[in-house]
């Protein structure tokens, strides 16, 4: 009986302990910049970014690389080579997201560059607020081979009741992909606004 409730707790704590694994990685800057064109890295990633990474993806055989050969702006772009990865996206498969803080009804421009070799992937955005949900939608996805810089673009409205973004990447096949120079900006009165990651407990000027 007693080895029975031993074994009962061990189950117990392992499922416990199973259910306290990271979904995701970051690696916080020294700001809270967005670091869009990925210059900024420590420990070999991008800084202020949250990635499904090896550790953190079950089943999936990929390596995530700051590329100082092949970029659009700056010095460097952000890479995905992937052997094997499932299709189910989120943090099943490999990627990257951050959320930030946005104005309610404010419009914002979201751009990036890419180049894609054999991947299927999808890039999509999501508002909200703590308790209330948002709209979602999906920038691209696609399997298309880009062999030079693609840039996408794409407009979305935050509803008045929501008053985060969330920008994400999700690759769902194997191959090899790069992204550099994502930015999101407030577009107001033929103006520009820089928007920035949001944090919870941190203001950013």
């Amino acid at each position: 009986m007693k080895t029975r409730i031993n074994w009962l707790i061990m189950l117990v704590f392992s499922i416990v302990l199973s259910g306290c694994e990271p979904m995701s990685i970051m690696i916080k800057g020294d700001d809270c910049r967005m670091n869009g064109s990925f210059e900024k890295v420590k420990k070999g990633l991008p800084v202020n970014w949250y990635y499904y990474a090896p550790q953190t993806v079950p089943n999936g055989d990929f390596e995530i690389q700051c590329d100082s050969s092949l970029f659009k702006e700056g010095n460097i772009s952000l890479k995905f080579l992937i052997k094997e990865c499932e299709s189910a996206g989120g943090w099943h498969s490999p990627g990257f997201f951050k959320e930030f803080k946005a104005i309610p009804g404010e419009t914002y421009k979201v751009s990036f560059w890419v180049i894609n070799h054999g991947c299927s992937f999808q890039v999509y955005l999501q508002t909200g607020m703590k308790g209330v949900p948002g709209i979602s939608e999906t920038v691209i996805r696609t399997e298309d081979t880009y062999s030079e810089w693609k840039f996408i673009e794409h407009d979305i409205q935050i509803p008045a009741t929501n008053d985060n973004l969330r920008f994400e990447v999700n690759i769902l096949s194997p191959g090899t992909i790069w992204f550099d120079d994502i930015r999101i900006v407030g577009v107001k009165d033929k103006s520009e606004r820089t928007i920035y990651p949001y944090r919870g407990d941190e203001e950013c000027e």
